[in-house]
């Protein structure tokens, strides 16, 4: 895909903001999925950023993804709640979910909150972040269309159900990972450029090993780190599913396309107060103790620095502001018909 122009963090979620509004979205709803998007976008996650936004657009008009949703606590304890996303855009919900497990957390110590009836959310580490910038540790799952084969299987019967973990401290730390040990769009990616894919990626329909991303986009792709990243895959699973009253396996649909009904993917966060167990200097000193004895270590041959999780989507994040958000033509030929259609300049806005 060729380089069609480059953005500032401002013009992108200008962007998104205005495509969203125009199809009814209020403007809290706006504002959290163009958040969402863009920082996709700037960590270097850009199968999570403004390539999304057409799939979201075309929910709305679909109605599959309910603008102005009815979000609502269906149960609710002092520490945890489930929310009905109403099929509302994810990424508001699941803002907001993280938000009510941190005012959970601030009052009993921690807050759990799940989400069903809500979409695709973007990146897991964003609802990790939010409680981070409450001095609060982040924990965060959900789920997807099934992709991903168990181990020793063939069929993909698991999502790449990505998990986020994030821990308040200078410098933060921040992991967010997916189960497959390489994202599907990077399949469709590499077939679209008439590459191959490196063995161990996925396999096709037959259990077999393939470099080919045709062959692996019609079998499965396969977990990270063999039988316990399947494992992990597997418990996740059961957390953003059957706990929150969400889809499992196969039963979850609705985060890739084509969509023809509402999306069944579930959500599930945690949010910690260290200060329920140790005084919050104590926590962030010993943290940063660990850090700084993790980056003094003997480095392996070849590498000049040793990185804690979250570290190279921060430097990814410094450099995009810095230097623009690259978004190639296919997406922004992609965006400009769609925006020609709703009757919104984006090029006016890019400019």
């Amino acid at each position: 895909m060729g380089l069609g122009l480059i953005l500032t963090f401002e013009q992108e979620k200008t962007i998104i903001r205005a495509l969203l509004r125009k199809l009814g979205a209020s403007e809290k709803e706006a504002d959290a999925t163009a958040e969402v998007l863009a920082e996709g976008d700037l960590r270097g996650l850009g199968s999570h950023g403004i390539l999304r936004l057409p799939y979201i657009l075309r929910g709305l008009k679909r109605g599959t993804i309910a603008a102005r949703a009815k979000v609502k606590i269906v149960r609710e304890t002092h520490a945890t709640a489930l929310i009905d996303g109403g099929h509302g855009l994810g990424h508001y919900v699941a803002t907001r979910a993280m938000g009510l497990a941190v005012e959970k957390a601030k009052k009993q110590g921690i807050g759990a909150v799940g989400v069903f009836n809500s979409n695709h959310f973007g990146i897991a580490g964003y609802y990790a972040e939010l409680a981070m910038r409450e001095n609060m540790i982040g924990v965060v799952t959900t789920t997807t269309d099934a992709l991903v084969h168990p181990w020793g299987g063939v069929e993909p019967l698991l999502g790449t159900n990505a998990l986020a973990v994030g821990i308040p401290s200078e410098p933060p730390v921040l992991l967010d990972m997916a189960m497959s040990v390489a994202a599907r769009g990077k399949l469709v990616d590499a077939m679209k450029r008439g590459e191959r894919i490196p063995e161990g990626w996925a396999i096709d329909s037959e259990g077999k090993p393939t470099t080919d991303p045709a062959e692996g986009l019609r079998g499965a792709l396969s977990p990270f780190g063999g039988a316990k990243g399947y494992a992990l895959a597997f418990v996740l699973e059961l957390l953003a599913g059957p706990l929150v009253r969400a889809g499992v396996g196969r039963g979850v649909k609705g985060t890739l396309e084509p969509v023809e009904d509402f999306c069944t993917k579930g959500d599930f966060m945690i949010a910690v107060d260290p200060t329920a167990f140790v005084p919050l200097e104590e926590f962030e000193s010993r943290v940063q103790e660990f850090i700084a004895e993790i980056k003094k270590s003997k480095k392996a041959p070849g590498v000049s620095e040793i990185m804690i999780p979250g570290e190279p989507e921060l430097k990814a994040r410094e450099r995009a502001l810095r230097d623009g958000i690259e978004i190639s033509e296919e997406v922004w030929g992609e965006l400009r018909q769609i925006a020609q259609e709703l009757g919104v300049d984006i090029e006016k806005i890019a400019a």
